[in-house]
Formats: structure tokens, C-alpha cells, sequence
């Protein structure tokens, strides 16, 4: 063999080495995986998509083993498996994905796979509902499962969510399926309005909701007015943050102005938002982009709102509007919404694209019930609860010495005694209060409840009074030394007014009685009454001459029965006003005498005792004389009757406190 030829062989020998090497490398690596590595249902990587048949839950076989395996990807192991599947309608669809155990190694105990479903085949887009199946999970089982009333074409991705191999081998079931028998759901009951019941235009919570409306109720032609909206809170959604919100929508033409006006009634404060149609907000959270104008209050002392805005193209604009006034809704709480266009020579405003937001001059720290500083604008409170954290800090007062007077408005019912009080005085509060009729005049007041507590520091006020009327009562309570608009913060004190009158507390025993008062004068003696004329004595009989006349005999008339007369007299101080004598009101001591009035004979005379009464029982037939001479009183009464003479207190009571 020449030295070429041996040559030749060694290289054969050589190559036929390499080659058997890189066999044995190739098959130790196939053994590696001991197994597919691509499942029977790719590819179905996105956009691609695996169409499932349709089938029943009872009788669905499960797709298995599929694989996280894929080589038509760079890194095989982010393979992404996308199927879609369309259930019959009126079913129960349900996805489960159940992680097997790994035939050849254990580098799948930690896989972790996410099945997402969306009503697309887009997998950027936000999905529909979500599940994580873990190796940790029991049975190492994920499930989705919803209601389809129409039976749409839902897509689902199953995806392994953790960095891993290629050389891992990681297997799962997949079952997708359908109930077998039409499920009709019930209906779970519409949601109960707390408060006040929505408005004709509800749902109108975002713009996206009203643009579902069918048919749209909450478009308002320029120059209407919507009457009687109001603000409900639905049970269950939390806090009162924001409350209901309302959105409405009208058509604007460029360069003209647009005025946009809520009208509310006590209990409401609206703030008012105008926004752009190409710039609506996705929620209800403040932002100003798209807003072209904004207002909360226009006016002093009204809640109400307003904006005047230049529309900048033809188009749908958008008003939001929301309560801040956040107290519990009740019926009767509404507001109106009015758009009109403003004449061509009104000026035309400068839109500001954000909304100014100068801070307030007013003072803080107005209790919730502001503003109640008038008889049209008070509270209204009920027998029973006791009203905290109220302050003498004025709503918006025009000047830094502005004071603070708190009304009220209490419902009342005739023949019952309340008791209104003021409790809980702090940082120097010293109250007043004054209580009204539904007329507005004043019945009584009260500055401190007694000598004792005021020596004492207490300064609390505490009025009781009979209701003479079924209606409502006002309650004025001021400051009797009223601070500066900035400064009134920390006075502040609560209300409670009840049916009843106050305990009345045990009496400490004087060391000291004072001297006993004497006995009253006795009643002065009645003149004696006048002596009856005698009968004359009857005589023995006479032979007497009778003449006979033919005049006609006069007829004799019955003699008439003499009649019983009860007659009561009450004598009071008529504190309340209500015509009656009540506790504590009857003046003792009244001289009262009662006469013929056709022949002037005294015929009776008496005093008032301790409560003020005084009655009178005789035998009269004709009118008698009522006369009290001490209150210039006199009157004729020919039956039995009750007399009341109430002196009225003429006490001057001022309007404001002080």
C-alpha cells in the first residue's frame, strides 16, 4: 500500500468516527426527551388559532398530553397555545386545565401555566376572565366557567408564565365543553334605590352607558329644561364619595355661546362639568382633559351651578354633574338642568381649557348642615336624635364679621310637650336659644338652664314648651357672645330636642328654709243678703160682695222652674299662647263676683285658688254678671259656661341671636 493510499484510509477512518459520534450525541438527546415534543393540535401559535368542535360536557373527551413545545419557535418552550371554541346558547361553558405529571424528568414540578379567555382572537386585549394553574394547586387543576346566552365565539390562550428550556418536556389536559341542557338563570332582583328613586333618565352614570341607552334619554335640546332629577345612592356600593353621577349630552354649534344651568333644592350641591365628545373621560375620576368649562357655586348662598362656554366646532358636548353634598338621600331632593344659547351681542366668554381654582376666602370647618341661617333654609331634625359636631361657622359669610345663627325645624303635634337643649358646649360656646311657631313668632327662649349652672360654668340652653298646633316648630340656637367668621371653629356644640319635659332632679336640702309665707287674706265677707218679705197671715173669712164682670179672664202662665248655673273661671299667665290654663300658668288670689245683671244684687263672690280656678254654682233665671276686677273683666252669660282670662306675656324677642 503506498503512503497515499494509507492517507486515504486514515481520513476515512476519521470521518467515519465523527460521524458515528454526532449519531450517538443526536440519539442521547431524542432519549433525553423520551417522548413528543409537539402535541397533535399545533401549530396553533398566535395569530393562528385551533377551531375545538363543539361538545357536551357528559360525553367530552379531554385533549391529552398537549405540550409547551413548539419548533418552529426560536425557544421552543414559549410556545403559546391559542384555541377557540363556540358553545351552543343558553349553556354553562366551561375550560379545565389539568398539569400531568412529567414522564422522564421532574423539572416540570415547578410549571406554571395562565388560561385566559377573551371574546376576540386579539391577545393584547383585555380578557374576560382569567385562571393560574399551578403545580401547588390542588389536583394541579385550573377551571373557567360562565353563562353564554348567545352562544358567541370565545378564544382561549394557555401559556406556560415562567422562564424555562426547551429541553423540558411539559405536558397538561385541556377539556372544553358545554352543559348539556339549556340553563335559564334567574334573574337576580333590580338593585332598591336607597333614598330617593332614580330619575327617568337613569342609567346615566358614564357617557359609554347613556350611548347604550335604547332608546337615549338623556339628550336635551338647547333652550329645554329637565325638571325633578335627582341623586341616588345604590345598596352596597361603598362609600358616599362621588354618589350617583349624572351625564347628559347636547348638540352645539361652532362659535356660538351656550349657557348650562342647574336649578337644586335643599339637601343638593352640584358641581358642573362641560367635556369635548373626542376627549370624554373614561371615568368619573376629575380630569381636565377634554374639559372646557367647570363651576361649582355661581351665586352666594346657592348651590346651584353655571357655565357660559364658546362651543369650538358643531358637535355633541357633554355636561357632568355631580352632588357634593353628601348626607343620605331622601325623596324631594332633586334639581333642574336647562341649556340655552345666548343672543349674539351677549359677550362672548373666554374658554379656559382648566378650570381656575382660587382658594376659598371662607372660612372652614361649617358644620354639614350649613347653610341653615335662615327660617327657609332650616334643618330639618326629628324628636329623639341628638345632633353633634355643629358650629357657629357661617356659610360664606360676605364680611370676616359675619355671624353664625343655626336653625332648625322640628316636627311637632298638638297637645304634646317637648324639650329642646343644647349639650356638649366646647371652646367657649355660651348658646341662645329661641324656639318658634310654624307662624314664626316666637313662644319662648332660653340663654342658661338655670342660676346654678351658669354660677357653675354651665352654659347650655333648655326650653319646653306645649305644642298648641300638629305641624312644625323652629329652633333658633346662636352664640350669646358670637366670635369672628374665622374663629368660630372650635365653638361648637349638639342639639337634642325630645318629647317630654326634663327630669326633674332631687332637691338638695336647704340649710338655711327661708321663712314659711303667710296664709293668704281671707276672702272678703259677701253683704248679707236682703231680708225675704213675710207672707201676711191669713184671716178668717169674710162674707164678701161679688160683683160680676164681663171683662175676659187673664190667662196664668206656669211659674217658671229656677234654672242651675255652673260657672268656671280660670285665671292664668298664658306662657305658650295656646288659650288654655296649663301646669305651672294659674294665678292664685283673684277677687271674682257675679251679679243680676237685671236688678244688680250681688249674687256670689269668690277667689282663684293656687292653680288659678275658681267655679260658681247657683239658681238663676235670668243673665248673670261675671266681673274681675283686677283685669278690668266683666261679662254676661245666661248659661253654664267656662270663662278663661290668659294674661299673654309681652316678652320682646329678638329674630337673631344677639
Amino acid at each position: 500500500m503506498s503512503k497515499g493510499e494509507r492517507l486515504l484510509q486514515w481520513v476515512i477512518k476519521g470521518l467515519a468516527l465523527f460521524v458515528l459520534g454526532c449519531t450517538v450525541q443526536i440519539l442521547s438527546a431524542q432519549t433525553a426527551h423520551a417522548g413528543p415534543l409537539q402535541d397533535s393540535l399545533e401549530p396553533n401559535d398566535p395569530p393562528a388559532v385551533r377551531v375545538l368542535s363543539p361538545q357536551f360536557c357528559s360525553t367530552a373527551a379531554p385533549f391529552e398530553p398537549l405540550t409547551i413545545y413548539s419548533p418552529t419557535l426560536s425557544n421552543p418552550a414559549l410556545d403559546l397555545d391559542h384555541f377557540s371554541y363556540q358553545p351552543l346558547p343558553q349553556r354553562i361553558f366551561t375550560v379545565e386545565v389539568t398539569i400531568l405529571t412529567p414522564t422522564v424528568t421532574t423539572a416540570t414540578d415547578d410549571l406554571r401555566l395562565s388560561v385566559t379567555l377573551r371574546n376576540n382572537p386579539n391577545i393584547f386585549d383585555p380578557p374576560i376572565s382569567f385562571v393560574n394553574v399551578l403545580t401547588t394547586n390542588q389536583d394541579r387543576l385550573g377551571r373557567i366557567s360562565l353563562y353564554t346566552p348567545f352562544g358567541a365565539t370565545f378564544y382561549i390562550l394557555i401559556q406556560a408564565t415562567v422562564p424555562v428550556t426547551d429541553t423540558q418536556f411539559k405536558p397538561y389536559r385541556l377539556k372544553v365543553c358545554h352543559s348539556d341542557d339549556i340553563v335559564n338563570p334567574t334573574p337576580l332582583p333590580p338593585p332598591t334605590p336607597v333614598g330617593a328613586s332614580p330619575d327617568p333618565y337613569e342609567p346615566n352614570d358614564l357617557p359609554s352607558i347613556v350611548q347604550s341607552q335604547t332608546p337615549i334619554r338623556s339628550f336635551v335640546n338647547v333652550g329645554q329644561q329637565l325638571t325633578n332629577l335627582n341623586f341616588y345612592t345604590q345598596p352596597n356600593t361603598g362609600t358616599l364619595d362621588l354618589g350617583d353621577v349624572d351625564w347628559y349630552f347636547f348638540y352645539g354649534r361652532g362659535g356660538a355661546v351656550y349657557r348650562v344651568t342647574t336649578e337644586v333644592q335643599p339637601g343638593v350641591d352640584t358641581e358642573l362639568f362641560i367635556y369635548r365628545p373626542d376627549q370624554l373621560p373614561a371615568s368619573n375620576a376629575f380630569t381636565t382633559t377634554g374639559l372646557l368649562a367647570s363651576n361649582d357655586d355661581y351665586q352666594p348662598l346657592n348651590r346651584g351651578s353655571q357655565v357660559t362656554f364658546v362651543a369650538p366646532f358643531d358637535g355633541l358636548f357633554w355636561i357632568k354633574i355631580w352632588n357634593k353634598d353628601k348626607s343620605p338621600r331622601v325623596a324631594g331632593q332633586t334639581y333642574n338642568l336647562s341649556v340655552v344659547e345666548l343672543a349674539p351681542n351677549t359677550p362672548t366668554p373666554t374658554n379656559t381649557p382648566l378650570p381656575t381654582f382660587t382658594p376659598t376666602p371662607f372660612p372652614a370647618g361649617a358644620d354639614q348642615y350649613e347653610y341653615n341661617g335662615d327660617f327657609d333654609f332650616a334643618t330639618l331634625i326629628a324628636p329623639g336624635v341628638k345632633y353633634s359636631g355643629l358650629t357657629f361657622v357661617p356659610f360664606q359669610p360676605p364680611t370676616p364679621d359675619t355671624v353664625d345663627n343655626d336653625f332648625f325645624k322640628l316636627p311637632v303635634k298638638q297637645g304634646v310637650f317637648y324639650t329642646c337643649e343644647t349639650q356638649d358646649l366646647a371652646g367657649g360656646a355660651d348658646t341662645n336659644i329661641i324656639v318658634y311657631n310654624q307662624d314664626r313668632v316666637a313662644i319662648g327662649g332660653n340663654d342658661d338652664i338655670s342660676p346654678e349652672d351658669k354660677a357653675q360654668g354651665r352654659f347650655q340652653s333648655r326650653f319646653s314648651w306645649l305644642s298648641a298646633y300638629t305641624g312644625y316648630a323652629y329652633i333658633l340656637v346662636g352664640d350669646v357672645n358670637p366670635p369672628r367668621a374665622g374663629e368660630a371653629q372650635v365653638r361648637s356644640y349638639s342639639l337634642i330636642c325630645y318629647i317630654g319635659l326634663p327630669a326633674t332632679p332631687t332637691p338638695t336640702p336647704d340649710p338655711n328654709p327661708p321663712t314659711a309665707t303667710p296664709p293668704p287674706l281671707p276672702p272678703t265677707p259677701l253683704p248679707p243678703e236682703p231680708t225675704p218679705t213675710p207672707f201676711p197671715t191669713p184671716r178668717a173669712a169674710q162674707n164678701l160682695v161679688v160683683q160680676r164682670f164681663d171683662a175676659p179672664r187673664p190667662t196664668i202662665g206656669p211659674t217658671p222652674t229656677p234654672r242651675v248655673l255652673l260657672i268656671d273661671l280660670h285665671i292664668f299667665n298664658d306662657f305658650n299662647r295656646n288659650n288654655l290654663l296649663d301646669a305651672g300658668e294659674g294665678i292664685a288670689n283673684v277677687s271674682a263676683r257675679l251679679s243680676d245683671e237685671r236688678t244688680g244684687v250681688p249674687l256670689a263672690q269668690g277667689f282663684t285658688d293656687a292653680d288659678g280656678r275658681a267655679r260658681f254654682s247657683l239658681n238663676a233665671n235670668g243673665p248673670i254678671r261675671v266681673s274681675v276686677p283686677s283685669f278690668n273683666f266683666s261679662a254676661v252669660v245666661t248659661e253654664s259656661v267656662t270663662l278663661r282670662i290668659g294674661v299673654e306675656p309681652r316678652i320682646a324677642l329678638p329674630v337673631r341671636i344677639p
